[in-house]
């Protein structure tokens, strides 16, 4: 295989086991607006690092992990709603992005960040994501049933003597790194998609949580290598491809509950 092709098959790869990995997450934590916010944010990350002269994958990183923090403690602290709490940081992270793009006269294609460009993936950025899936890993696997508590009953994690507020940050840090790199493949406008998207398929046919995030990350996985063959064969954009085979998958397994062709074989009683 030739050396760069291989480059975006490992890259491509190590993006979909995350993606998978952190759509069981955001799917029952409920984190869906919030990764829609974070993945917007990207925009203004990069931003921000293109008017100070700034590596713009730190400054996207930094700038996202913000976004994420601010939501949740305005979430926790100023007693709103999440979806406002979300709206409101959503809103000014995008004007600011749009502002600085315009007062640095930048002239690159920002529309690789929107949808997606598997050109924009480097060995650099391989080796973050290893990085990350080894420490999401070990996260996860280390406070499973704690998360899995915080999951359902947040207050009654609390009173258990769980620390809530560790857990959620780590959590929302981890997930806005993985979004930042994720915007390199299908772009800040469809990162979120997949994130809700194979957790939510997958759902339609399992219940055992330990399935869950294993048919998740499978989902996740086959849709993007697809996508990408996809790609390659008819030179069409790669991220819309992805999300599309996703939500085909969705359909396909909804219909199958609908007809409860896999109850009796799926389903962990």
């Amino acid at each position: 295989m030739d050396s760069y092709l291989f480059q975006i098959v490992l890259g491509a790869i190590l993006i979909s086991l995350l993606l998978g990995i952190y759509s069981f997450v955001v799917y029952f934590f409920r984190l869906a607006f919030l990764s829609i916010a974070v993945s917007h944010a990207v925009l203004a990350g990069l931003a921000i690092g293109i008017f100070f002269h700034i590596d713009p994958t730190l400054t996207a990183l930094l700038f996202s992990l913000l976004v994420g923090w601010l939501i949740a403690f305005v979430r926790k602290k100023a007693g709103l709603t999440e979806d406002a709490s979300i709206g409101i940081v959503l809103a000014l992270s995008m004007a600011v992005g749009i502002i600085l793009i315009y007062l640095s006269g930048y002239q690159g294609n920002i529309f690789s960040y929107l949808f997606g460009s598997l050109l924009t993936l480097s060995w650099k950025d391989i080796v973050s994501l290893l990085f990350l899936l080894l420490v999401s890993v070990i996260f996860i696997a280390r406070h499973w049933e704690q998360i899995l508590f915080l999951c359902f009953d947040e207050e009654t994690a609390y009173s258990s003597g769980i620390n809530v507020n560790f857990l959620y940050y780590t959590i929302i840090a981890l997930l806005s790194f993985l979004i930042t790199y994720s915007t390199k493949l299908i772009g800040v406008i469809l990162t979120h998609a997949m994130l809700v998207i194979p957790g939510a398929t997958v759902y339609q046919i399992f219940w055992h949580y330990k399935l869950l995030l294993a048919g998740s990350t499978l989902l996740s996985i086959f849709s993007t290598l697809a996508g990408l063959t996809l790609s390659y064969f008819y030179d069409l954009p790669t991220g819309p491809l992805i999300v599309t085979v996703g939500g085909i998958l969705f359909l396909l397994f909804w219909v199958l509950k609908i007809f409860k062709i896999p109850s009796k074989v799926f389903r962990n009683k």
